[in-house]
Order: structure tokens, then C-alpha cells, then sequence
């Protein structure tokens, strides 16, 4: 981690992350090493930001290891984050930041979160565990190239993120995410022996063989044709959702589907599949890979839509993960201990405040209701209070919002109190001065929502901000 004023200017970067994302995904499982340039866009904007990213190693993609029951193993992912940090000339503690993607089948495995959670502790600082088709599906977009092609040229593009056990659809327009689906489609939903028997028989794969009137089941011997026309069911079955927004199943869908498409100027893939689709692999693993790729693609041209290339394929999520999972507070904030930090997986509980008169009763019964709305099993578990406010409009009106809080924190026990507050507007300062002996970290510029959760990182010394990461911890769909 560097954190010297290398570069004078108002858009140079201040200071550098060091950022990890780890992939164990249906089919793979890789990791991505990255330096973040932290500065200020202008001299107009005075709030820091990721300026530029950098990957600086990749690792070997090696196939994800199940067991004999189809668990994860971890002995194996083990030895390749070592190899990987050994090869990066990384060490742990040289990690600032980053993300642990458990995606697609490999998410809905009985050990997943414990996997995620082993090498979140063991891959550096500041690793989270992360997983889910919404994030996967975002990550996805902005490794592959996808969001920036389409902020840069203006265009509205789809990204078409074919794994191992799950297609993550993401709809971009002019850069924004305009809508996300998923589908139980995927290159490993079947999978053979060397002896041309099935040696992997996902419930998703058993819908699609009953769709095509085939009764096939583990251990059946399955011919060359047969796969080929199971891939050309799932490609089918892909676009014919898109093109409608009606699934012929409702199993097929992992999230909703997306509405009627608007004109598409054309579609990015990304995964394992893509690189198939670009004629970048042609190796054989043992999955519907390279037949599912020919599929998709003739699919997609067939129904004329035009292939932009991806600037990542099946390192996509892993280069999202490394590189966009993370965000910047301002400035502006309070942390009385910094040795307080880092602070992990805090559940988020939202608290909607305006700064209408009176501030302080207002605030106070705000906070007391959302706490009474969050569940009695879950409210000794750490947590941060966010605050989400019209633009700030003066130190008189923090300082009622900070009365707000002490009256509604004070009286709760120890356990049942936030480990952390956060604010959307620029006022963690102001305000973790007046509770200052509450001993509150209290961050910044940093919005949040229901069901979130936030893993906040060291201070930056020099520099007064923290990374920080926004995550969903649901595991599988």
C-alpha cells in the first residue's frame, strides 16, 4: 500500500490500494490482483474517488474442486491464493481491499459461506465474502468492459455472463444498470467422464433433459448429438426469455425476468462460455463449454444482434470483484480510535431523516422505529446505523441530528447498540464530535440501503478516508 503524494494536481491520484478479488465459481476458480489510484477528479470536487485501477497479477484458472457429496474442497483453493501470492510477490497484509465471489451452483453448496468465510480471513486485511447473482452480475458488467463501452460510446448494451451453473443478463444504458436477470443455464449443469458417461446432473440440467423429452439421469452413457442439442435447448431457452420476458419455466429463472428489451446495440459476453463464443479456448473440460458457446453465439446472431468483444471473459467477475466491489469515504468523518478498524460484515439498518423542525424529536423516533422494525434474533448482532438525508444544510441541523441519536442510543444496552454510523451527506465529523463519548466511528459520503452490509477498512493515514465495501451476504438464490 502507497499513500505518498507522489502526484500534485487536482486529478492525480493521492494514494494507492492494493485489491484482491477471488473467484470460486460452478466451473473455476481464479484470483485477480489490482492497484487502485485514490485522488480527486477536480478541484471542484474535493470528495475522493477511485481515479484509475491497474491489474497488477492474475492467477492461473484452475477447476473449482467438489467432493465426492459436491461440496467445495478447500484444501485445493487453498494452495492456489498461496501460489498466487507467492507468484504476485504480494503478502497479506499487503491487501487493502477486496472481495471473495462464491458464484453461480458453487453458491448453493451446504459449505459455501464457510469456504467464503475461511478465505475471507486468511486472504488479507480487508477481504470480504460476497455472494449472489445481483453482485455477480454487476461485477460481471464492469470486468468485462461492458458499463464503460457503454458510458464512453453512449450505447445500450447487454451483458451476457455464461458460467458454469448460472447466466447473469445485465442491461446497460449509456453506463447506468438499467436491469439484471439470471437463469439456471450454464455450461456444467451437465458434465461428463472421460468415459462419455454423465458424471454431473445439476436439478437444472434434469429440467432442461425432461424439456427435451429425455430421460437421462448420473451414470447414463450421452452421445455427442445429445449434448449438442441440450446446448442448443439452453441457448433457445436464453434468448426466446430475453426476447419475450416470459420464462417457459418458472425454474429456469433465478431472478425475474427483464422486461421487453429496448433496441440493443449490441451484446458483450462474458464467463467461462465466452471464451468459447471469441475463439479464445479450445479445450475440452468435461462440460457443455464449447457446444454451449456455439450455441449462444449462432443463437445471438441468428436474432441480429451484433458481438462487441469483452475485454475480459471468464475473468470478468474476478476483475469486477478486484476492482469495482470497493468505494471511497469523504473526508469528513470521525474515528476516535483508528485502531477500531477494520470493521466487518456490520448489517445495515436504515434510517430515513429530513431536516425539518424539529430535527432532534424527529431524528430520534426515526431511529427508534427502524430499530424496532429489525428482528429480535439479529439485534445483538453488530451493526451500523445509516442515515440516508436531503442535502445537508448547516452545523445547527447536525448537531440536532446528533441530539436525535444520543436520545435514542443512549438508553439501549451495550450489545444492542451501532458499531458504526454512516451518512450519506458530508457530517460524520460534526456529528461524531458532539456523541464523541460514545466512542462512535462515524463515515461519510457513503450510501447504503436495506439488506446491505459494509465492511469498513483501515484509515488511510495522511489522507483521512476508509475503504469501504457494500455486500450482500445471501448465499445462493
Amino acid at each position: 500500500m502507497s499513500h505518498g503524494h507522489e502526484h500534485e494536481g487536482a486529478s492525480e491520484p493521492h494514494s494507492h490500494l492494493t485489491s484482491v478479488g477471488i473467484d470460486i465459481g460452478s466451473s473455476t476458480s481464479h484470483l485477480m490482483f489490482s492497484e487502485l489510484a485514490i485522488g480527486y477528479p477536480s478541484v471542484h470536487r474535493r470528495r475522493p474517488e477511485i481515479l484509475e485501477r491497474r491489474v497488477i497479477a492474475r492467477s492461473p484458472v484452475m477447476l473449482t474442486p467438489f467432493s465426492g457429496d459436491w461440496n467445495i474442497e478447500a484444501g485445493p483453493l487453498a494452495q492456489l491464493i498461496d501460489e498466487s501470492f507467492r507468484a504476485a510477490g504480494l503478502k497479506r497484509e499487503d491487501i487493502d481491499t477486496g472481495a471473495v465471489i462464491i458464484t453461480g451452483e458453487a453458491a448453493r453448496r451446504e459449505n459455501a459461506q464457510k469456504i467464503a468465510e475461511l478465505f475471507s480471513a486468511q486472504a488479507g486485511q480487508f477481504v470480504c465474502a460476497t455472494a449472489g447473482p445481483r453482485l455477480e452480475a454487476l461485477l460481471a458488467a464492469h470486468g468485462s468492459g461492458a458499463v464503460g463501452r457503454s458510458l464512453d460510446e453512449a450505447l445500450t448494451l447487454l451483458n451476457v455472463d455464461i458460467g458454469g451453473g448460472t447466466t447473469k443478463v445485465t442491461l446497460i444504458d449509456k453506463g447506468r444498470i438499467a436491469g439484471i436477470t439470471a437463469l439456471n443455464i450454464g455450461a456444467r449443469l451437465i458434465a461428463v467422464n472421460g468415459g462419455g458417461r454423465i458424471a454431473r446432473l445439476e436439478e437444472s440440467g434434469k429440467r432442461i433433459l425432461r424439456s427435451l423429452v429425455s430421460q437421462l439421469s448420473m451414470d447414463d452413457a450421452v452421445d455427442t448429438g445429445t449434448l449438442e442439442q441440450i446446448a442448443r435447448e439452453m441457448a433457445h431457452l436464453l434468448f426466446d426469455t430475453l426476447a419475450s420476458g416470459e420464462p417457459a419455466w418458472n425454474e429456469l429463472m433465478v431472478l425475474p425476468p427483464l422486461d421487453k428489451l429496448p433496441a440493443i446495440d449490441g451484446i458483450i459476453f462474458s464467463g467461462g462460455v465466452s471464451e468459447y463464443i471469441y475463439g479464445r479456448e479450445r479445450g475440452i473440460f468435461g462440460d457443455l463449454g464449447p457446444l454451449l458457446g456455439d450455441a449462444a453465439r449462432a443463437q445471438a446472431e441468428r436474432r441480429g444482434f451484433s458481438l462487441f468483444d469483452s475485454s475480459e471473459g471468464i475473468r470478468a467477475t474476478v476483475i469486477g470483484a478486484s476492482q469495482y466491489s470497493m468505494q471511497v469515504s469523504g473526508e469528513t468523518i470521525f474515528i476516535p480510535d483508528p485502531k477500531m478498524l477494520p470493521l466487518h460484515n456490520l448489517r445495515v439498518v436504515v434510517v430515513r431523516v429530513n431536516w425539518n423542525a424539529p430535527v432532534a424529536a424527529n431524528s430520534e423516533k426515526a431511529i427508534r422505529a427502524a430499530l424496532a422494525a429489525t428482528d429480535a434474533e439479529v439485534r445483538v448482532t453488530p451493526f451500523a446505523l445509516a442515515f440516508v438525508s436531503p442535502p445537508f444544510v448547516g452545523y445547527g441541523a447536525a448537531q440536532d441530528l446528533a441530539a436525535g441519536i444520543r436520545a435514542a442510543v443512549a438508553p439501549l444496552p451495550a450489545d444492542e447498540r451501532p458499531r458504526m454510523l454512516v451518512f450519506e451527506q458530508n457530517v460524520g465529523r460534526v456529528i461524531g464530535e458532539s456523541l464523541a463519548d460514545f466512542g462512535l466511528p462515524c463515515v461519510d459520503e457513503v450510501a447504503l440501503g436495506e439488506l446491505d452490509f459494509i465492511d469498513v477498512g483501515r484509515l488511510v493515514e495522511a489522507e483521512g478516508y476508509v475503504p469501504v465495501v457494500i455486500k450482500s451476504l445471501a448465499f445462493g438464490a
